[in-house]
């Protein structure tokens, strides 16, 4: 007869992806995940297949505990600008409190391992897929509402979010003094809002 599961299944996934996203997946050994996660080898192979496959249940952990309520957040009411600059000043701020800032999972993931993971790709797209259509969303609603110009191409300016929270992700980890992209951050919404029909 099995023995009953002693873990809880989705905090072994969430600490499985603080793990990786703290260390990276190649250096992430399966010592180091069974030692962290309190897991018996045989019990996490058997639960989750390889470490690869655990990997990619992290990334969608990742996507439904972060990127899915993205849109939700920008969509709350009122000014839309305001909580896009919170989203991004939120990242800096964090980078700041960390001794050594870890930046972002997917941003971390794409630099070591994309391309040449058709699985992490698609993984990767997806998740970068709804931040910038969460992007998008928050636009059409500042645009309804006459923060910005309904002239302005919308789909482009969500790209250019999406580019400007990952690249400021990669950032943070190497500069001594990640405030100073307050100002970055300032500049690109106020190129938002300055354009004009």
């Amino acid at each position: 007869m099995a023995r009953p599961r002693t873990f809880d299944e989705q905090d072994v996934i969430d600490r499985a992806m603080e793990l990786f996203w703290t260390q990276g997946y190649e250096t992430t050994s399966v010592t180091d995940l069974t030692s962290a996660l309190g897991v018996h080898p045989g019990t996490l192979y058997r639960t989750f297949g390889d470490k690869h496959a655990l990997f990619l249940r992290a990334l969608a952990h990742y996507r439904a505990r972060l990127a899915d309520d993205f849109a939700p957040t920008l969509l709350e009411g009122g000014p839309v600008l305001p909580r896009i600059r919170a989203v991004l000043i939120g990242w800096i701020d964090l980078a700041v409190q960390q001794d050594q800032p870890r930046g972002c999972l997917i941003a971390n993931t794409a630099g070591e391992l994309l391309p040449g993971d058709e699985e992490v790709t698609l993984s990767v797209r997806g998740i970068l897929s709804v931040v910038e259509d969460g992007f998008l969303q928050g636009l059409r609603a500042a645009a309804r509402q006459g923060e910005i110009s309904p002239a302005l191409d919308l789909p482009a300016a969500a790209a250019m979010l999406t580019m400007l929270l990952e690249g400021l992700q990669v950032i943070v980890k190497a500069d001594p003094d990640p405030r100073r992209l307050v100002s970055a951050v300032d500049t690109a919404l106020l190129s938002l809002a300055s354009v004009r029909d």
